[in-house]
């Protein structure tokens, strides 16, 4: 048997006992799952966490593996930390609208496993994620072609119990849709979002169509394909027509082929892990304060990839911002750029950390 063979064989025999080893692992996460739910107790637990971390790798005895069994020892925990999450909270995720609509069809990509619960706004998402109610909320937060959804944003600052976990970024195609055997001549009214309307403007432009704004895609579909009239079609995605048993009379009429939405997605811990994370803070009323902040952001070497002003609601012509930030919280400084901020501004927290695909 040549030393490949034998390395290989090797290989086999170890994987087979990590297997064994792993199940036995998981079964006692379950068994600290189950703990943690009947004494109330969060799941991420970062004091723990680090102490296993700098007991364990002391086991390693070759130092040039230290670093790779400290990666997988991450990779573990975050694996501990889904599992958990998955039992204490039923894989239930929530978002804003009905089947069908943007927001669903984001859900179902980010988790095809999970249990979907829809709600009638966004702060009701939110809210259900600080209940305990759902495990993760999808929220939109800034189409390519539209802008940033305000609202969303508006939450964030005002719920500080919720954090940013991850983004996903969905491309959209909005279609015209029809009932079967509408043609597109037949067209007179056409129903959508605000948005979805804003989106395929170059398309409609022209046409003489009356529209009308419905409070999402898939709603106005669901409408269009109630009343079976050839007259009325909706703007939405294909979903929508397989949904609601529709005919797409005309695909992609938005008026960038690049539209994307990028969602986020909230729950009730801020981890530690990513590439990128959002912060959220208020300056002073008085001149130079935001100037000042932004000074601090770059004088630590941190890039903000954007930066987006939002009114205050309980004072006039007073703002606050929120800024997504290229680099990693966990950093130490990351920790002193915060600590500088706070002597600057009214308020600042962290938004939330996430892995930001490309980077």
């Amino acid at each position: 048997m040549s030393l490949l063979e034998d390395a290989r064989k090797q290989i086999n025999e170890v994987d087979k006992e990590i297997a064994r080893l792993f199940e036995k692992r998981m079964q006692a996460v379950e068994d600290v799952a189950h703990y943690k739910q009947e004494h109330a107790l969060p799941v991420l637990d970062q004091g723990r966490e680090q102490e296993v971390l700098d007991r364990n790798v002391n086991y390693i005895e070759n130092e040039k593996y230290k670093d790779s069994y400290l990666s997988m020892m991450k990779d573990m925990m975050r694996i501990s930390r889904n599992y958990q999450q998955s039992l204490l909270h039923k894989e239930v995720v929530g978002y804003q609208g009905v089947e069908g609509a943007f927001s669903s069809i984001a859900a179902k990509h980010l988790f095809p496993h999970y249990k979907k619960r829809s709600y009638t706004s966004f702060e009701d998402v939110i809210k259900a994620v600080i209940s305990g109610e759902i495990e993760y909320g999808v929220l939109p937060v800034e189409n390519s072609y539209s802008g940033e959804v305000g609202e969303v944003i508006d939450l964030l600052m005002k719920y500080e119990q919720v954090y940013i976990q991850q983004i996903y970024d969905l491309k959209i195609s909005q279609n015209l849709l029809g009932i079967k055997g509408a043609k597109l001549e037949d067209i007179q009214q056409v129903y959508s979002k605000d948005q979805a309307i804003s989106q395929s403007k170059q398309f409609l432009e022209g046409r003489g169509y009356e529209l009308i704004s419905y409070p999402n895609t898939a709603m106005a579909a669901e409408y269009v394909a109630r009343m079976q009239d050839k007259t009325k079609a909706a703007i939405g995605a294909k979903e929508n027509a397989e949904l609601y048993g529709l005919e797409v009379l005309v695909e992609n009429i938005n008026t960038s082929m690049q539209n994307t939405t990028r969602f986020i997605v909230v729950g009730r811990e801020l981890t530690m892990e990513g590439n990128e994370f959002s912060v959220i803070f208020s300056v002073p009323h008085k001149a130079g304060t935001l100037v000042s902040a932004m000074n601090i952001i770059a004088r630590q070497g941190f890039n903000m990839e954007s930066i987006l002003s939002r009114a205050m609601k309980d004072k006039p012509w007073e703002y606050y911002f929120y800024a997504a930030i290229d680099g990693e919280l966990k950093e130490k400084k990351a920790q002193k750029m915060l600590k500088e901020l706070q002597d600057v501004c009214e308020s600042v927290r962290v938004a939330g950390t996430y892995k930001k695909e490309g980077k």
